[in-house]
């Protein structure tokens, strides 16, 4: 992936160990809105998760009976995933050369990953492989604790700190961006919100898989130890209640899911 990567892998190699013991889950609704979209079940469908890093959506989308096929281009986090699923189908590579013939998936998937891509190089990589009425789907958990001073906090000790970090980082036209390279006939945007519990060290580990906490580079323990004194003043009893927004875009190509040809 364009920003992600690096010669070796992936900029995310070096927190492998933080990203799998502490990166949240996905809601199971954002497959059956997937499923309600492609107009199919997952349950044998053959399914592309690219960026898949330590396989928490691929674990996710196999649960549901999809078929699926690992794309990471970092190989420790690669490692990690294979040693979570054994035997899975797996291999090096990034979603703007996918390693697959035209036409050979139903589904071709992002979690919390396709904002490092060329947009049009990768959604025209993902047309190619994708079936007819196959669908891309792009998906991220955001942090929705805007109203927060514990977050505000946060985010303005991350915009100091943090070389070229700016609390709005991600917020793209994503579902326009699709639309404009042509290639899919229907683009849907859904949103849902939860929440989870996360002890205090376990919420430091997880600030410590992200890249951009990474890139503070010298100062993150003193990042670390503010976010710890912070935290604590909003959550004294040392579990963080952490709200999410997850957010879905899902673009289909024209034509019908091969199963229901």
């Amino acid at each position: 992936m364009t920003r992600a990567r690096t010669a070796t892998g992936s900029i995310f190699d070096e927190l492998a160990d933080a990203y799998a013991a502490t990166r949240p889950g996905y809601p199971e609704q954002i497959l059956l809105d997937i499923e309600r979209i492609l107009g199919r079940p997952l349950s044998g469908a053959d399914v592309v998760d690219v960026g898949a890093g330590t396989g928490i959506a691929t674990r996710l989308l196999r649960q549901r009976g999809a078929r699926v096929l690992a794309v990471e281009p970092g190989p420790e986090m690669l490692a990690r995933l294979l040693a979570a699923t054994p035997g899975l189908p797996a291999v090096r590579g990034d979603g703007e050369a996918l390693p697959l013939r035209t036409g050979t998936v139903d589904l071709v998937c992002y979690a919390q990953a396709w904002h490092w891509v060329d947009v049009p190089v990768a959604a025209g990589e993902a047309a190619r492989v994708l079936r007819g009425g196959g669908a891309l789907a792009v998906w991220w958990n955001d942090v929705d604790a805007s109203d927060a001073r514990w977050w505000q906090r946060q985010q303005d000790r991350l915009e100091r700190m943090s070389p070229g970090y700016r609390r709005d980082y991600r917020t793209r036209p994503y579902a326009d961006e699709l639309r404009w390279t042509g290639h899919f006939e229907e683009v849907v945007t859904l949103t849902g919100r939860w929440q989870r519990r996360i002890a205090i060290d376990d919420y430091l580990t997880w600030q410590r898989s992200k890249s951009y906490v990474a890139a503070i580079g010298d100062d993150l323990e003193d990042y670390l130890a503010a976010e710890r004194h912070s935290v604590l003043r909003a959550f004294p009893d040392g579990i963080v209640i952490e709200p999410f927004r997850t957010l879905l875009v899902v673009a289909r190509l024209p034509g019908r899911p091969e199963s229901l040809e």
